[in-house]
């Protein structure tokens, strides 16, 4: 019996070690002939798509193996020029579609992506390096934008019959955004009937190229939505006529981006250039480091939600480490185009070579490094934040770095985490309930996930805080960001004066509003409604009593009217939508009282803003005044206007939003990044006001797998 035991060891061992296994390299022939079918040429047409391309050539490879793909076409400013024009004047074919053949067409569009995943995985693999499971995993919430929003094609024309589209929409992306930025995009724009132009970074265009084709092969007319491949000049855009709304998912710090918004566009911006994660000692650390390798390296780290630094406290922090560096050696790291890898190393050329270079910079300025088999990913940067030591310029960083530091408290954590212009997630480790809640409140920034990491919904609204973005994604108040559009008039020239008394205005309302939010939102409201209790006991200011009654109204509506946050449950997670206040806020009061957007100076008090009321009424100085004396001092503060008084705002880094009713010649003049916070209101109804006055922040809590 030992003998024929033996012998079959022997045969079991001779097949295991003679055996041949499959290939284990992703397949891109779906990719290569999809190619063929367009001649290996993508390019800007603007009549006929036989007609000969123009522009600089440019050649995509093969991130893996330097092959020629196809070669992109940057058209010339001429071309663009020709194509805004004729879509700009041609008739909206698509929004001739009645909107439930509109809800039915972007629905069936979304369902087609789905269907073709395969060929999307494809493309990410060879063009951008990104593994297929990663592309499959993002590409849902691509899907599920299109369908949810569908059905906003029949919401919004049933309730606004009169209301259509004007102008283009203009979305900037460049090659580092993920697919699902596509689906908040298009989702909206397409329910309410604009027409699209979509201009990418060179590799980015051929997903782009391909999403247009399914378009229209589900019955989306062909103009709907048109490509321009490579960077072009964005003021092409800016100053165009024909263009209403200019989306810009990029770094409004770029050179490009230091032109002035001459006519005042709808500027909608989305753009991160790495998140913080937090770490706390009583959180399940082996998690955490598996949440490391996904958020830090996922998608070759090229994500706005990718993780650049890890903030761990002090007394876990060497534990922590040598769990990450262990768990770093077991991971499988290989170019994109092969299977069964946890993370891909398929980099660029120049991305390649930065990371060298800061890797070897990092080592001689005495930070530790470390890396598994002396490959440049992973890489950690241990002990010393290099972004604030300056190896590394967060805003430009492209490639997937980590730095991890320690911390003491939940002071310096939030410190920490909140020292950069980002603002879009952080993600925080707890086991500690009471603990998650004050960090929660703590961290300047869009979305917070509690134990878990890079979630994001179709439903979900969330708005990225200060450098981020200036606008709101998903749920109706990303609908909502392109159909409050308004045609804009030039406005008239301001007396030259009131500088100073707008530097303190602003400087006081900064020191006010952090006291004022932390009241408890029903504290806020008694004392608003005291305010009106005051106004109906002293009306001596001589203004009509209308005028003045108004205002009670509108404290009382209000308070009525007051919506609580959003909480919806998806899968194992219950997500709340919090709304917090934008900060320090402006409001233009022309001189006709009667145009006072009283609605929005009592939305932004009530939400925890601190207003500063830029007034042309003089006969209504008495009762803001008055009104001011009622509140802390600095919540609400009264300034004549004047375009001294606006340069000063719009220049300050204290003051968050300035609204006003028209055109401002001021911001008109200035980059991108800093216009982006003037906004127009032309809206009473309060569900919009209320956006304008306040961000949301979206917070992932963990129900626990029982709940799946």
């Amino acid at each position: 019996m030992g003998d024929v035991g033996d012998s079959k060891h022997c045969l079991i061992r001779q097949i295991f070690e003679t055996m041949s296994y499959g290939d284990d390299s992703e397949n891109i022939t779906e990719v290569t002939e999809w190619l063929k079918s367009k001649e290996n040429r993508i390019f800007l047409h603007i009549g006929k798509k036989d007609e000969a391309p123009n522009g600089e050539t440019l050649s995509i490879k093969n991130v893996n193996n330097d092959e020629a793909l196809c070669n992109i076409f940057v058209p010339e400013a001429a071309t663009v020029e020709a194509v805004l024009k004729k879509l700009g004047e041609a008739k909206n074919a698509w929004f001739e579609i009645v909107p439930f053949k509109r809800a039915e067409i972007i629905h069936k569009f979304g369902s087609e992506i789905c269907k073709k995943q395969n060929l999307f995985a494809q493309l990410e693999v060879a063009i951008r390096g990104i593994l297929s499971k990663d592309t499959k995993k993002v590409l849902p919430l691509l899907t599920d934008c299109l369908q949810y929003y569908s059905s906003f094609s029949l919401k919004y024309n049933s309730g606004n019959s009169s209301w259509k589209p004007e102008g283009l929409v203009v979305a900037i992306l460049s090659d580092v955004n993920s697919l699902a930025t596509f689906g908040y995009i298009l989702g909206p724009c397409l329910a309410a009937g604009y027409n699209i132009i979509l201009q990418t970074g060179p590799q980015l265009s051929l997903v782009a190229s391909f999403l247009i084709e399914i378009a229209i092969q589900v019955g989306i007319p062909e103009d709907t939505i048109r490509l321009i491949p490579g960077d072009v000049d964005p003021n092409i855009f800016l100053i165009h006529p024909k263009v209403s709304v200019v989306s810009i998912f990029d770094d409004l710090y770029k050179e490009k981006y230091l032109v002035a918004n001459h006519f005042n566009k709808k500027l909608i911006n989305f753009y991160s250039s790495g998140i913080p994660m937090i770490i706390f000692d009583n959180c399940d650390l082996d998690s955490a480091c598996h949440a490391v390798v996904n958020g830090v390296w996922g998608f070759t780290g090229m994500l706005p939600w990718s993780v650049r630094s890890i903030f761990v406290q002090e007394n876990v922090f060497e534990t922590f480490i040598q769990k990450l560096k262990h768990k770093i050696k077991e991971i499988r790291v290989g170019q994109s185009d092969k299977k069964n890898l946890d993370i891909s190393s398929s980099l660029d050329n120049d991305a390649l070579e930065k990371l060298v270079k800061i890797i070897e910079k990092a080592k001689n300025d005495g930070v530790e490094v470390f890396q598994s088999n002396n490959n440049a990913i992973p890489t950690l940067f241990i002990g010393g934040n290099v972004f604030h030591n300056n190896v590394i310029v967060e805003d430009a960083i492209k490639v997937p770095i980590v730095t991890l530091t320690a911390f003491r408290t939940i002071n310096e954590a939030a410190a920490l985490s909140n020292n950069t212009r980002q603002g879009l997630a952080a993600s925080v480790w707890t086991e500690s309930t009471s603990l998650a809640n004050e960090i929660i409140g703590k961290l300047k920034v869009g979305t917070v996930w509690i134990n878990s990491h890079g979630l994001f919904a179709a439903d979900i609204p969330f708005s990225p805080f200060k450098s981020s973005g200036n606008a709101f994604f998903g749920g109706n108040e990303g609908f909502y960001e392109y159909v409050d559009v308004k045609s804009l008039k030039t406005e008239t020239t301001s007396q030259v004066q009131n500088a100073e008394s707008m530097e303190k205005a602003i400087n006081e309302a900064k020191k006010a509003q952090d006291g004022w939010f932390k009241l408890d939102e029903f504290e806020r409201m008694k004392n608003i409604q005291a305010i009106a209790q005051d106004i109906q006991k002293n009306k001596t200011w001589g203004l009509p009593e209308n005028w003045i009654n108004n205002w009670v109204t509108i404290i009382h509506d209000y308070i009525s009217n007051q919506s609580s946050n959003i909480v919806k449950k998806k899968k194992s997670f219950n997500v709340v939508a919090i709304r917090e206040p934008c900060g320090v806020i402006a409001i233009e009061n022309s001189e006709d009282k009667e145009m006072h957007n009283k609605k929005l100076i009592i939305a932004a008090l009530i939400e925890g803003n601190s207003v500063i009321i830029l007034n042309d009424a003089k006969d209504t100085n008495d009762f803001y005044t008055f009104v001011t004396k009622l509140l802390p001092k600095g919540v609400l503060t009264l300034v004549s206007h004047s375009q001294e008084a606006t340069k000063i705002a719009a220049l300050h880094k204290e003051l968050n939003v300035y609204i006003g009713e028209k055109n401002n010649k001021v911001f008109c003049s200035l980059p991108l990044k800093t216009s982006s916070k003037f906004k127009v209101v032309k809206t009473d109804e309060w569900y919009l006001i209320r956006n304008k006055v306040t961000l949301v922040k979206s917070v992932w809590f963990n129900k626990g797998l029982s709940f799946v």
